[in-house]
């Protein structure tokens, strides 16, 4: 009959012939006796599935069996009961059940009503009596798998349906899922999406009128959900609680195909609060208060609520906060980041599992390519801020640091609160990662300090403390991926900082100064330096900086690195905690040697110096670190650095000898050479000097040598380095000096020999030859 309704008709039918038909459909479907070509088509099924009520004087009661029974029927009777499921659906004169249930509420509620009287009671569900409230609920969830028995989306998407859906069969809900796939099309109706959107809301508001989730998760609702089954079914009505005990179990479903519906359950959730029915019961109060002009679809009216988080009532944020943990852990949740970041999920993910947080971690590797438009990267900015917020919105991290969490950070965030912790689990791995036992774990948590140290907003505790601080120095620079630029300017005014923000800054720089890979600018800048200078050396534990601070005079450093790295340098000299290995090599001697040098005195080497004066009496660990620190310091000498400021006369003497005195290298060559040439320096610098030469001096001074001694290893070594040269070999740092000076380490060993009979001192020096000489 709705497909004769879709032709065009001459005239209007008489008023007699409306009542003779509508009589006519009463009769049919009250007995199907009054139906032969159905009680001809049914008669076997009938007889199989409904024999005891073949006597029933309850109106339809054979007819409903059958219905009942849809899915077992034989293939000629399943047709012709979706026949008459169609005339039900188009009019409800050939609805017995359903005038008989709801007789009292047709004559009360939609007396007035002439033609679409089912529609009435629909429209007036909340009104209706209990009795006709269950058998609406039943037919809907009955018809479910068939777009033909919903007479308005079969009106209002028919066009649609043969345009987007033409070869896909009728049952089974295929032409629902067909729709619902493409309602965003374009070309398709406004008129057929409205539908298509109410049924997507019916179905997440109750498991059993959303067929493909009723059918596949069968076996995993009666054993995991059998309890809100129970409940859903006695009510008859709208109830999520089925559909929200699945997606709590999302882990432990027993079968693939529930799985993929529940999946398709929260990517709907995610894309519209009409079709999240926890999160728009919870926030329909707050949603009309804050975002009453935001239109649904596309996380817009999710994301209203996330800005206005603090503002929302309790049971709104509780239910906010719960929904963005289970939008965590797929992209395809992360509606707004998956659309405009398609081409490069394509392009590099596209073999890349979408749960576990998989592609989006693809997806944030691949954030800086050329290729990742501006809109990617502007959603990609955005879930990094929000995952920011809490360590439980960043699902890998999550899941691999739940042991390490409760045992390091128990009190840093109650992890069954609904309220965003801000960052500070973060900050307490950070400042335990030693403690970490999951390898796992550390390897998520490199991949937050990465991104805090790329851009200070992701670094919650630091952001909310140097607030006021960016602003006023720092605000010339973007907010964004500004590659460390702001850490960097806040540590140029670290003594102008609050307190608070001080405090905060001080603990990246020092989280940085460990891995290079921290340091986005240096990255970037020194990129080819590393892969020429430092290949083979594993990042980590500072090493990558070291080794390029210890070929800072090389000429394959471009200026960009070259003064990246003498910047890292200067921190090194000033502040005793951004020298990862010798901060680590020295705690001990520090704490008991300087311990009244602590605090600023990290920034103004004074611990450094501390180290320097009590050289004798410290580890031999840290007697290599500070006298690799000091030759490093020498060799890029800078006037008026606190920790060599005892040579700055000297080397302002040197100045005046040097044709290209600010070249890397020429002044600690010169204080090297006036020492060796028996010229004064001051007593001060001399102990620096001293105490920046290799270690290899100590094995030659230890021989004892005589002077014809000293003059016969000064030829063999002499040789051995011209050797080197004229082979192309490349020679930097002190070793460099000995080659192009024609000189040799020997020539620091004689210096010390001349320094410890000039000083009267018989105690050997630990000296160490710098890294990265050839």
């Amino acid at each position: 009959m709705m497909e004769e309704k879709k032709g065009n008709s001459e005239g209007e039918i008489p008023t007699e012939c409306k009542k003779e038909v509508k009589s006519f459909l009463k009769k049919r479907t009250a007995n199907i006796n009054q139906d032969p070509a159905l009680a001809k088509a049914c008669k076997e099924d009938a007889g199989k599935f409904c024999k005891d009520l073949a006597v029933s004087t309850e109106p339809g009661k054979v007819i409903t069996c059958l219905m009942d029974k849809k899915q077992d029927l034989m293939p000629k009777c399943k047709k012709m009961i979706v026949k008459r499921q169609m005339d039900a659906a188009n009019t409800i004169d050939a609805d017995a059940p359903l005038l008989e249930d709801c007789k009292e509420d047709l004559d009360t509620i939609c007396s007035d009503v002439l033609e679409k009287r089912r529609q009435c009671l629909v429209d007036n569900r909340a009104r209706v009596s209990w009795t006709c409230q269950s058998r609406l609920f039943k037919e809907n969830a009955e018809r479910s798998d068939d777009w033909r028995l919903s007479a308005r989306l079969f009106q209002s998407c028919y066009n649609d349906k043969m345009r987007f859906c033409k070869d896909v069969e009728a049952g089974g809900s295929r032409v629902k899922d067909c729709l619902e796939d493409n309602r965003e099309k374009s070309g398709f109706s406004s008129v057929c999406k409205e539908q298509v959107d109410k049924m997507i809301q019916a179905r997440a508001q109750n498991f059993m009128l959303d067929h493909d989730l009723k059918t596949g998760c069968k076996e995993d609702i009666e054993k995991l959900c059998q309890y809100e089954k129970d409940i859903a079914k006695d009510l008859q009505t709208d109830d999520a609680s089925v559909i929200n005990c699945l997606q709590d179990f999302r882990e432990e479903l027993l079968t693939s195909s529930c799985k993929k519906q529940v999946h398709k359950t929260i990517q709907r959730d995610a894309a519209d609060i009409r079709f999240n029915a926890p999160l728009l019961n919870a926030c329909i109060d707050d949603r009309a208060t804050f975002c009453k002009d935001v239109p649904p679809g596309d996380a817009r009216v999710i994301r209203c609520l996330q800005d206005n988080r603090a503002s929302l009532s309790f049971s709104c944020r509780a239910t906010l906060f719960d929904q963005e943990v289970m939008m965590a852990e797929s992209i395809d949740f992360q509606v707004p980041l998956k659309k405009a970041c398609e081409a490069v999920l394509q392009k590099h993910c596209a073999d890349v599992d979408h749960t576990h947080g998989l592609a989006i971690e693809c997806l944030l590797d691949h954030t800086d390519d050329e290729a990742t438009s501006t809109e990617c990267k502007r959603e990609i900015k955005h879930l990094q801020l929000k995952s920011s917020e809490d360590y439980r919105l960043n699902y890998r991290l999550q899941r691999a640091c739940e042991l390490d969490v409760d045992q390091l950070c128990p009190d840093a965030c109650d992890k069954f609160s609904y309220d965003v912790c801000g960052g500070k689990v973060y900050q307490c791995l950070s400042d335990k990662e030693s403690e970490i036992q999951s390898q796992v774990c550390k390897k998520e948590l490199f991949r937050y300090q990465q991104q805090e140290t790329k851009d200070y907003q992701l670094d919650k505790p630091l952001a909310d403390s140097c607030k006021d601080d960016v602003k006023k120095f720092c605000s010339d620079i973007p907010k964004g991926d500004d590659f460390g630029r702001v850490h960097e300017c806040l540590y140029d005014h670290i003594e102008e900082l609050t307190d608070q923000c001080r405090v905060q800054e001080q603990k990246i720089q020092k989280l940085k100064a460990k891995d290079v890979r921290l340091q986005p600018g240096v990255m970037q800048a020194c990129s080819e330096e590393i892969s020429l200078v430092c290949k083979g050396i594993q990042p980590g534990n500072g090493r990558i900086l070291d080794c390029l601070i210890a070929n800072l005079e090389s000429s394959d450093y471009s200026p960009a690195c070259q003064e990246k790295t003498k910047k890292i340098l200067a921190k090194q000299e000033k502040d005793f905690s951004l020298n990862y290995q010798l901060a680590t090599s020295c705690r001990k001697n520090a704490k008991e040697l300087c311990a009244d040098k602590q605090g600023k005195g990290h920034r103004d080497a004074a611990v450094l110096n501390c180290l320097v004066e009590n050289e004798p009496s410290l580890d031999d660990t840290c007697s290599s670190q500070v006298s690799k620190l000091l030759r490093n310091a020498l060799w890029a000498y800078r006037p008026g650095a606190m920790l060599t400021s005892a040579c700055d006369a000297d080397a302002n003497a040197c100045k005046s000898q040097l044709k290209r005195p600010g070249k890397i290298g020429k002044i600690g060559l010169c204080l090297t050479q006036k020492m060796l040439n028996g010229k004064d320096l001051n007593a001060d610098c001399k102990k620096l000097v001293v105490l920046a030469a290799p270690s290899e001096s100590k094995a030659i001074f230890e021989e004892n040598l005589t002077k014809s001694d000293i003059m016969e290893k000064l030829a063999s070594f002499q040789k051995a380095a011209v050797e080197m040269t004229s082979n192309g070999l490349k020679l930097t740092g002190w070793v460099a000096f000995a080659g192009i000076g024609a000189l040799s380490i020997l020539l620091v060993a004689a210096a010390y020999f001349l320094y410890q009979r000039y000083n009267g001192n018989k105690r050997p020096y630990t000296m160490v030859m710098k890294q990265g000489d050839v």
